[in-house]
């Protein structure tokens, strides 16, 4: 009986679903994770890359958050690892995540936790430092890497969470429902690396607004507890 269950929110990542599967199945040999890829829908081939991978595809208009949290509550395993398919994120990271769960409802890979370390744009690795020293100051939310979206969720935890996030950040909104409700929080580091192929999704201002927008709302939600 499989339990893990690898999410990859995709839009537009054809070049790079396959070759992650790959190296993902060779670090979960053990395991024997299902892959389940929530896709945008794409226009680029992603979803048939996936299948010959051999994922279960899920077609998902909605948001980033919208596609991330479907792919929680479709797993049927007691784990959902959720990480990027644009090859940013390494899978033997992915390992280091997995052999952390024990004592543990959520693990963030982190860049700023001991071993991580982030390459790519000076300027979004500037605003994400930015962000999570906001995030610590104000939500006081128990991660150094708030925003990181390599995540290992036990996912009877997250049963009937409703994210108001429409974006990422939905990661620190899930973070701070993780503390109002009373949960195990680990924190591992990860390697963050340029995106293997194709172009980023992000929009660096419109996303930073909604972090900031989602700060007073996390502090709000983390006090519940």
């Amino acid at each position: 009986m499989n339990t893990l269950t690898v999410v990859l929110p995709t839009l537009n990542e054809a070049a790079n679903v396959g070759p992650l599967i790959a190296s993902l199945r060779d670090v979960f040999a053990d395991a024997s994770p299902e892959f389940l890829v929530v896709d945008g829908p794409s226009t680029d081939g992603t979803a048939q890359a996936a299948q010959a991978a051999g994922a279960r595809v899920i077609a998902e208009p909605g948001t980033y958050a919208v596609a991330l949290v479907r792919g929680i509550r479709e797993s049927a395993t007691e784990w959902a690892m959720v990480l990027d398919a644009d090859g940013s994120h390494r899978a033997q990271d992915a390992a280091k995540l997995w052999q952390a769960r024990e004592g543990a409802d959520l693990v963030v890979g982190s860049r700023y936790a001991p071993g991580g370390r982030s390459g790519g744009n000076w300027f979004r690795r500037f605003l994400s430092r930015v962000l999570a020293g906001l995030f610590a100051m104000v939500a006081r939310l128990p991660a150094r890497d708030v925003s990181s979206g390599f995540r290992l969720y036990r996912r009877s935890f997250f049963e009937g969470v409703s994210p108001r996030a429409k974006f990422f950040e939905i990661q620190p909104e899930l973070l701070a429902i993780a503390v109002a409700r009373g949960g195990r929080v680990k924190e591992v580091g990860i390697v963050y690396e340029p995106r293997k192929s194709g172009r980023s999704k992000a929009r660096v201002i419109r996303y930073g607004l909604a972090f900031l927008g989602m700060l007073r709302r996390a502090r709000k939600t983390a006090r519940k507890q």
